[in-house]
């Protein structure tokens, strides 16, 4: 008996480590969420590049080269270069978490707002989609760190306009589609300048 009870006991060790259940695997915990980057990057960066287009804006929402300064196309260069980075860490997240546990998203919580799981389950639906958006915005803005270091305002100023599209579209289809058919009414508005 004691020769099949010393035979048995690699036989049931097997078995349990066969059936034990393996954790599911998690992010690294320093791993960045797509909500911090999108918060602590991209958010930041891109009210950088608009704030300089913002104070440059001509009448036809263009941007002035007489308002722009060497030192402010510097910038703009710089501010470009690094959304740019920011939109290829998005694009680099893997796996795509939302949220770290507990962390709310803005809007959540309101009226057409969307949650972070909402966010998270858009994600998991087509998370090659959000890597390609956030490659394009990483190309836009490389292509408005070349006209800044030109000096281009004719291209630099639609450049700068086309972002918010640029950006819209991503948030559209993952941080808040609920919203998705009002932004569209608001598209479609025919306004009027005023005299």
């Amino acid at each position: 008996m004691k020769r099949f009870g010393f035979a048995l006991i690699p036989a049931l060790v097997l078995v349990a480590a066969c059936s034990s259940k393996q954790p599911e695997e998690q992010p690294a915990k320093d791993q960045l969420t797509l909500h911090e980057v999108m918060k602590n990057e991209i958010d930041v960066r891109a009210d950088e590049v608009w704030a300089i287009g913002n104070a440059a804006m001509d009448d036809n929402a263009g941007i002035d080269p007489a308002r722009m300064t060497d030192a402010d196309w510097a910038n703009l260069k710089t501010h470009s270069l690094s959304l740019q980075q920011a939109a290829v860490d998005l694009a680099t997240l893997d796996p795509i978490i939302v949220v770290k546990p507990g962390v709310k998203i803005a809007d959540e919580g309101v009226p057409y707002g969307d949650s972070a799981a909402d966010v998270q389950s858009n994600v998991d639906k087509n998370p090659q989609g959000l890597r390609d958006m956030a490659n394009a915005l990483a190309a836009h803005m490389g292509e408005l760190a070349k006209a800044a270091e030109a000096h281009d305002a004719a291209k630099a100023g639609p450049l700068i306009n086309q972002m918010d599209g640029v950006c819209e579209n991503c948030h559209l289809d993952y941080w808040y589609p609920s919203q998705k058919a009002l932004v569209e009414q608001f598209r479609n508005v025919d306004v009027q300048p005023t005299k």
